[in-house]
Formats: C-alpha cells, sequence, structure tokens
C-alpha cells in the first residue's frame, strides 16, 4: 500500500525497489487501465547498431585497427 502525498508523489517501498532492481534515475510508465493504474518498468534501450556503442568503454586513447589489439593485455589479473 501506498499513500499520494501531497506533490502527487508516490514512495515505492524498499523491498520492491530492490526486486525490481529500481534506483535513481530508473524510468518508470504509468498508463491507465480499465478503472486503475498500470506501473512498469521502462527497458533500457536497445542497441541496434555497432556505431551505437563507439566509445561506451571510455577509453581516450588512439583509434587502434582490429589487428593491433591483443586480447591477452586486457585479460583480468588475479
Amino acid at each position: 500500500m501506498v499513500t499520494l502525498s501531497s506533490k502527487g508523489q508516490l514512495v515505492i517501498p524498499a523491498a520492491l525497489r530492490r526486486r525490481l532492481g529500481l534506483g535513481p534515475g530508473s524510468r518508470l510508465s504509468l498508463t491507465l487501465e480499465g478503472e486503475g493504474l498500470r506501473l512498469e518498468v521502462e527497458s533500457a534501450p536497445r542497441t541496434h547498431r555497432a556505431t551505437e556503442v563507439i566509445g561506451c568503454s571510455g577509453y581516450r586513447g588512439p583509434a587502434l585497427p582490429i589487428e593491433a589489439m591483443d586480447p591477452a593485455a586486457f585479460a583480468v589479473r588475479p
């Protein structure tokens, strides 16, 4: 059970937030359904092209051709 605040805000109980993986910045969709409301977690946007993820690793060095990349250099060492 949740209560609507004077500002129109709802507080989602911590146990539900943890179970759904919600945190600051999580997006939710609220729709009218019959006589009630439906609240759904908005899924993360899907990537459709490789060019959409260029630069996501945070690498700031010079561009390297694939032939110059050594997978052993990036291996996690215990």
